[in-house]
């Protein structure tokens, strides 16, 4: 898949493999892996070049979260 996307929806997201979370923000763009179970429920997507903010919560570069399609527009 491997589509750059953006985050619609500032909030908390559920970082992969493990039980934490990652705030992203509005406008964020992250990079779709894959589909975590074959096609349904969230999308593995990997963090690009996070903001100040974001940092400060504990997103870093290349971090794994889990979102759902419905939270992801085109990159503009």
């Amino acid at each position: 898949m491997s589509e750059l996307r953006i985050i619609k929806e500032r909030r908390f997201y559920d970082q992969y493999g493990n039980k934490k979370f990652a705030m992203l923000e509005e406008g964020q763009t992250v990079k779709i892996e894959r589909w975590l179970n074959a096609g349904r429920g969230p999308l593995l997507c990997r963090v690009v070049n996070p903001p100040e903010a974001s940092k400060d919560f504990g997103v870093r570069d290349g971090m794994l979260v889990e979102v759902d399609w419905e939270d992801l527009g085109f990159e503009e």
